[in-house]
């Protein structure tokens, strides 16, 4: 391959994407480890007249599924609202009984309607008796909607949405297969479950092309030609004799990169005694599957060089791993495009092997086309409400368990991600099934840590005091998703807890955080980023290994929650001094060995028992501020223990401000640390104080807490 831009064709296969309804997926019969030449989805059944005509009872068949009554529906899609005047349906009567009858007799739409009922509801009907509900007249109410696109790509299906007496009772996702007589119709496509496929590798070098030629720049960024290879990479011209390719540096061209789970040692790993026979020949017996299926990713998608650390790092090099380990933020930001090995739990697991078919109902119904009654196709209806298959099985793959992978994901331009279930491309712009196998939007946390979100290379850089509360909120609130996902992850080795995100850390830094970086932590949002806490039950023993100073969400292991956006009124504190040793110069948003935060504020004596936290009220002093009453407590609302360790019972509060609308007052709980003003953090609190006011913190006498 040349250097410069790369050259990727868009391939003209069909949009073919994975087998049928999973009742009648066929038998593959192939080896998995051959590559599969073709299509991954031919039809499963002969689309005669007759067998449509027999998916459907006479009553449906007479009038949703009557040629003029099914295309005026079809013709006027819009958004599935009963209150939307463009709204186009169709309208029948019927009984729950009858449609009961049907739908034992084999008729699909009168057994897609019997499966969607929620027994919680009588969809308006005021006796709940089971005779009076399943013989009382229904209304049938049947609409389309219009599917989605971005940038001509399609994101969300056809949907077909039904109302019994105007209460809606679904809203499903089509598709149909691409040699049916509806294809030009329904755009969407059943999902794509072989992985090793020429088809599919045909479908994914689709996606990174339109990103590549169609998408806005100012969203995704076009490769350069002044892109630089790595140190090293692995040269896959022949991926049955790849080797490892010593850059040197100064080397502009393409390539990939991948992100997987170790998951267990690698014992062909590169070091300092292997890697001159690896630059000769990487010998493809003893390489890991998900390796293997890289490089032969990366081959089929028509790249040439590949990034994998466990390759291109001298593993038993302390000095080449710090610095290596520092370009991998570039690295997978200037990557072409990344292989995401989603769906595998260790490296000798691979991830090309087929997908299984979708634990899914799906109904086959017929579909009259533009021309006549009879032109007739078959459209498939997936019984999953709100795209929730896919979304929810993406997050809970191998991948989203391991720290690094975050990042690698965050900072990658495109993503071919393998998923469980099928495969998917990921830019800044879409996040979408391979082949049009798409169906409906699905809203989850870990949307919100789209790219989008992060501040690219051409934003303005935030300006807290000028900047709109939008934008603070924004960069707050991207930041605090991040923060929550990490955590949930695991990383191998305690001191890459804070360098395992300091690529992201970078880019917010670049550009929308003007303050320092402390830890996990940002001077300039220090109130919120301090009151981050530990749900109740989640709590871990605390690391004998110091990784960040108490105050920093670092300092502990497994999930963390943030503060709510909120705003916080009155401080109760000042920071006068903050510092933060950085383990390696190479690495400055990454391990610390110490750090401390010199804070002015007052500080509440408390006991914490396993009944609670109980801080002792204040009593107006008739010569000065208020003092503290002795033998008079009073229970905190909230409070939340960072770790499992003993505490207590004597603790001390360090309130951090009031807030006026809620008459809140949130806070770190403090142990001492040593010297008498040296402090740690131990707990975090929120209370609704009946036992003090905003004025009398204010007046209460502070002190310097010198907090580790």
């Amino acid at each position: 391959m040349a250097n410069g831009l790369p050259s990727i064709p868009i391939i003209l296969y069909s949009p073919s994407s994975g087998s049928g309804p999973r009742a009648r997926t066929p038998e593959q019969g192939t080896d998995p480890g051959g590559v599969i030449d073709s299509t991954p989805n031919a039809a499963l059944t002969p689309n005669t007249a007759d067998v449509i005509r027999s998916l459907v009872c006479n009553d449906c068949w007479d009038s949703l599924f009557v040629y003029d009554s099914f295309r005026e529906i079809w013709e006027g899609q819009s958004i599935l609202n009963v209150r939307n005047p463009a709204f186009k349906s169709f309208v029948y009567k019927s009984t729950w009984g009858r449609i009961d009858t049907s739908s034992q007799n084999g008729c699909e739409w009168c057994s897609l309607l019997l499966s969607s009922i929620n027994p919680e509801k009588h969809y308006d009907y005021s006796d709940d008796r089971s005779d009076f509900f399943w013989t009382k007249p229904l209304s049938v109410r049947v609409a389309f909607a219009v599917p989605q696109h971005t940038a001509e790509t399609l994101i969300s299906s056809h949907l077909v949405g039904v109302w019994i007496n105007d209460y809606e009772l679904f809203n499903y996702p089509i598709y149909t297969t691409p040699d049916d007589s509806c294809a030009k119709e329904v755009l969407a496509r059943n999902r794509v479950l072989q992985m090793k496929s020429t088809a599919t590798w045909g479908l994914a070098r689709q996606n990174i092309s339109q990103c590549i030629n169609d998408h806005p720049s100012q969203i995704c960024p076009k490769p350069s030609s002044n892109t630089v290879l790595p140190t090293r990479v692995i040269d896959c011209t022949n991926p049955d004799r790849p080797k490892l390719y010593v850059t040197g540096g100064g080397i502009h061209a393409s390539y990939v990169a991948l992100s997987y789970v170790w998951g267990e040692e690698q014992p062909n790993k590169t070091t300092q005694h292997n890697i001159n026979a690896y630059v000769d020949e990487l010998r493809v017996d003893s390489l890991p599957q998900t390796t293997k299926d890289a490089i032969w990713t990366t081959h089929a998608c028509g790249q040439k060089y590949l990034w994998i650390d466990a390759l291109c790092i001298i593993q038993d090099s302390r000095e080449d791993k710090r610095r290596e380990i520092a370009q991998i933020p570039r690295i997978f930001a200037d990557a072409l495009f990344t292989i995401i090995a989603a769906r595998s739990s260790k490296a000798s697991k691979g991830f090309l092997h087929d997908c299984p078919p979708p634990a899914l109902t799906v109904r086959r119904l017929p579909f009259f086309c533009q021309g006549g009654p009879a032109r007739i196709g078959m459209m498939y209806v997936e019984q999953d409400a709100l795209g929730k298959y896919d979304d929810d099985r993406d997050v809970h793959d191998p991948v989203h368990k391991r720290a690094w992978c975050l990042e690698e994901r965050l900072l990658s331009t495109r993503a071919l991600v393998y998923t469980s279930n099928t495969l998917r491309f990921h830019c800044p712009l879409i996040r979408v099934n391979v082949g049009d196998a798409v169906r409906q939007i699905h809203d989850l946390a870990s949307h919100r840590l789209n790219i989008n979100w992060l501040p690219g290379p051409g934003d303005e850089l935030f300006d807290p005091d000028e900047s709109s509360i939008f934008d603070y909120n924004r960069s707050t609130t991207s930041w605090d998703n991040i923060v929550r996902n990490y955590t949930g992850r695991t990383v191998t080795h305690a001191e890459d807890k804070l360098i395992a995100l300091a690529g992201v850390t970078e880019r917010f830094s670049a550009r929308w955080k003007k303050g320092a970086y402390l830890a996990g932590l940002w001077s300039d949002n220090l109130l919120h980023d301090l009151l981050w806490y530990k749900k109740d039950g989640e709590q871990l023993p605390r690391s004998a290994e110091y990784r960040a100073p108490s105050w920093s969400w670092a300092s502990v292991d497994g999930p963390v929650e943030t503060a709510k956006m909120l705003p916080f009124g009155a401080l109760l504190y000042k920071v006068r001094g903050q510092q933060v040793t950085l383990a390696s110069s190479l690495l400055p948003f990454g391990a610390v060995t110490a750090g401390h935060l010199l804070i002015s504020a007052p500080l509440l004596r408390a006991a914490w028992r396993s009944d609670g936290l109980y801080a002792s009220a204040l009593a107006a002093s008739p010569s000065g501020p208020p003092e503290v009453q002795h033998g008079t407590e009073s229970k905190i609302y909230y409070a939340w223990h960072d770790t499992t360790e003993e505490v207590g019972p004597e603790v001390w509060l360090l309130p951090l401000c009031w807030r006026e609308k809620a008459e809140e007052l949130p806070g770190l709980i403090l142990v001492p640390a040593g010297e008498r003003t040296r402090y740690r953090r131990v707990g975090c609190f929120r209370d609704f104080p009946k036992w003090t006011t905003k004025e009398e913190l204010q007046n209460l006498a502070t002190q310097d807490v010198f907090l580790i």
